[in-house]
């Protein structure tokens, strides 16, 4: 499964950018991550790795590994994401629209295996409306820290 969505910050690309890349603001625009764990490297920098915690139901929790594979920051971002069954590439890339605007751009790319793939075929329209929940989440997180309207 592929698809992309997009969406409109009020900001400059560079500090939009570094915004969304900086993992100790993620829980803060991410309400069911609960911890972030750095297993090698630096983030955001090509190589790094580390394991991400969500919370998952009311009393479950879904473990993750976040593998950087490019950093070309400011303009592109790109992570895989992996869980048993699920190996989700995300492809962040950051353009300037005006001086204080900024269009993030997300492709993913989903591969399924085993039982998952009855889940991605199950859900499959859910992927892309809780890619833009996310992207929606962070516009509103960076326009108040940066100082932007909404």
């Amino acid at each position: 499964m592929e698809y992309t969505r997009s969406i409109t910050v009020s900001g400059e690309r560079d500090a939009v950018a570094a915004l969304y890349v900086d993992a100790s603001t993620w829980t803060q625009w991410q309400p069911t991550l609960l911890s972030i764990e750095v297993l090698e490297g630096t983030p955001p920098a090509q190589g790094a790795r580390s394991r991400l915690t969500f919370r998952r139901g009311k009393s479950g929790s879904m473990v993750m590994t976040e593998t950087v594979e490019s950093s070309a920051l400011p303009e592109q971002w790109t992570v895989v994401y992996e869980v048993t069954g699920v190996h989700n590439l995300c492809e962040s890339r950051f353009t300037s629209v005006d001086a204080h605007t900024t269009l993030l751009e997300q492709r993913n790319v989903f591969r399924f295996s085993g039982f998952m793939r009855v889940v991605g075929l199950l859900f499959s329209r859910s992927f892309p409306a809780e890619t833009q929940k996310s992207l929606e989440a962070f516009r509103d997180f960076a326009e108040r820290r940066l100082g932007s309207p909404s």
